[in-house]
C-alpha cells in the first residue's frame, strides 16, 4: 500500500496501459472505432458550442477571441472523424510505427539497465532483463510488421501494452523491497568493517 500511495499516478498510468492493452486484445478494431467516434463527437459538440457562443459574445470580444474559427475547425475535424473512421484506423499504422520505435529504444535502454545491475551485483536485474526482452521482442515486431492484417497488429500492440505495464507494475511494487534489503546488507557490511576498523585501533593503540 505504501508503494501505491507514493507512485499513484504512475500506478494509475499502468492501470490505464492494462486497461487499453486489454481493450486492444479482445476487440482492437472495434474499441479503436469507438475512441475515434467520441473523440469526434466531443469536437463537434465542442465546435458547434464555440460557434453558438461567438454570436452570443460582444462583438468586440467576439471579434478578438476567434471562437468562430476554432468552432467551425473543431466541428469539421469531429465530423471527418465519425464519417472516416475505418480509414485513421488503417492509416494509424503509422503512429504504431512511431510506438514501435519508442518500445524498442525503451527496450534497449532497459538493456542497458540490465547490464548495469549484474555489474553492480544487484538482485533485481533479473526484473529489469525479462522487461527488457519483452520490448525489443514486441517492438521489433511491430515494426517489421510481418501481419497481413491491421487487427493483428493492433492486438499484438495490446499484448505489448498489458505486457509492460504488468512488468512496470511488478517492479513498482518488488524494487524497492529489494532496495531495501540491499541498503539493509550494506549497512551491516559498513558495521563490520567500521567495528574491525575500531578493534584494530584498540590493539595498535593500548
Amino acid at each position: 500500500m505504501n508503494q501505491i500511495k507514493a507512485n499513484m499516478p504512475a500506478f494509475i498510468l499502468f492501470l490505464a496501459e492494462a486497461a487499453v492493452g486489454v481493450l486492444l486484445l479482445v476487440n482492437p478494431i472495434g474499441f479503436t472505432s469507438v475512441i475515434v467516434r467520441a473523440i469526434g463527437i466531443g469536437m463537434a459538440a465542442g465546435g458547434a458550442i464555440w460557434s453558438v457562443k461567438y454570436f452570443r459574445t460582444p462583438v468586440k470580444e467576439a471579434a478578438a477571441s476567434g471562437m468562430l474559427f476554432c468552432g467551425i475547425v473543431s466541428f469539421l475535424l469531429g465530423l471527418f472523424l465519425i464519417t472516416r473512421t475505418q480509414w485513421l484506423i488503417t492509416t494509424l499504422t503509422i503512429l504504431l510505427a512511431i510506438y514501435a520505435i519508442m518500445i524498442l529504444f525503451l527496450g534497449i535502454l532497459k538493456l542497458q539497465w540490465t547490464v548495469d545491475l549484474i555489474r553492480m551485483k544487484r538482485e533485481r536485474w533479473g526484473i529489469s532483463g525479462i522487461s527488457a526482452v519483452i520490448a525489443i521482442i514486441f517492438g521489433a515486431l511491430i515494426l517489421w510488421n510481418p501481419f497481413k492484417t491491421t487487427e493483428i497488429i493492433w492486438k499484438l500492440a495490446g499484448a505489448s501494452l498489458l505486457t509492460q505495464s504488468v512488468m512496470d507494475m511488478v517492479s513498482l511494487f518488488l524494487c524497492p523491497r529489494i532496495l531495501a534489503k540491499e541498503e539493509k546488507m550494506d549497512k551491516n557490511s559498513k558495521n563490520v568493517k567500521e567495528d574491525k576498523q575500531a578493534e584494530k585501533d584498540g590493539i595498535t593503540n593500548p
